[in-house]
């Protein structure tokens, strides 16, 4: 899921329709714009669970290098947090092109969003010059009632400190196949998030077999990612072994709802993930930025 985040310069004078500003401005001003965008996002919670858990770090700890923009009514807004894409709010046709105006001088590394906010983006950053890589076609997913396993041997174990090192490597050969232009955490966060109690191993044998955890949370949903199994295990029905447990474990903190995110062109996951029980929900697009 490629969704996580991104930055740089700021924007003097952005056109007419987007207002951007720098996260660590006033509190009133903060304020006013999770006042402003955060109710109409969470009408569509699962669709906005990006956007939305930016706004929340942003209610919680404003971060001073998170950039935001505001382009009118209620949810018409987008995030971007230093070397992640663009994420995009509930935008119109008209306002994803005022914003890729407003952008076209960020050394931004790409830009996501629902339904076809990024496509309406990227098509004006191509008109300005900008280029892009082959747009990535996702699927975010929900599932609202109790999971269906696979039926695979093994239990559930959450992630600790003796596994880091594990968890590290199977973390970053997931991002190198599921997001290859995406940045790679370094190896002392990893061993941050290892002890976080977010991650679960599915083992078989007393041994790890498979991995996923969650990678956000909202006020009444939460979202997974990391979803990994290394390939000579793979088609034994682990990973939605262990996607299931991470389910439950979401639907115990009160959770509502627990979603992710499928690449479309690879259909194997995305009939796994449909076995367990989540149903499509909306198409989401990432276009990464061409490096030199």
């Amino acid at each position: 899921m490629p969704t996580q985040e991104a930055n740089s310069e700021p924007i003097d004078q952005p056109p007419a329709g987007a207002r951007a500003s720098p996260a660590g401005g006033p509190a009133p001003e903060t304020l006013d714009f999770l006042e402003h965008h955060r109710p109409a996002l969470e009408r569509e919670e699962v669709k906005h669970n990006v956007i939305l858990a930016n706004l929340g770090r942003l209610a919680l700890d404003p971060p001073a290098d998170l950039l935001r923009w505001t382009l009118g009514a209620p949810g018409a807004c987008a995030v971007q947090t230093p070397g992640y894409p663009i994420v995009l709010g509930e935008l119109t046709s008209a306002q994803c092109r005022a914003l890729a105006d407003a952008t076209s001088v960020l050394d931004y590394p790409g830009v996501v969003g629902p339904d076809l906010t990024a496509l309406w983006f990227a098509e004006r950053a191509i008109e300005l010059g900008l280029t892009f890589l082959e747009p990535i076609p996702q699927q975010i997913h929900a599932l609202r009632d109790k999971p269906n396993y696979p039926g695979a041997p093994g239990y559930a174990r959450a992630i600790g400190p003796a596994d880091v090192e594990l968890f590290a490597d199977w973390t970053i050969a997931f991002l190198h196949e599921a997001v290859p232009h995406g940045p790679l955490p370094s190896r002392q966060r990893l061993a941050q998030i290892a002890t976080e109690g977010r991650h679960l191993f599915w083992i078989v044998g007393g041994e790890p077999v498979s991995t996923a955890g969650i990678v956000r949370r909202t006020r009444h949903a939460a979202a997974i990612a990391g979803v990994y199994t290394p390939p000579a295990l793979r088609g034994r029905g682990y990973a939605g072994s262990v996607t299931a447990a991470v389910v439950e474990r979401i639907f115990a903190e009160g959770k509502g709802a627990a979603c992710l995110y499928t690449d479309l062109r690879n259909p194997a996951s995305n009939r796994c993930y449909a076995k367990i029980g989540f149903k499509p929900l909306c198409s989401s697009w990432h276009y990464p930025r061409t490096r030199e």
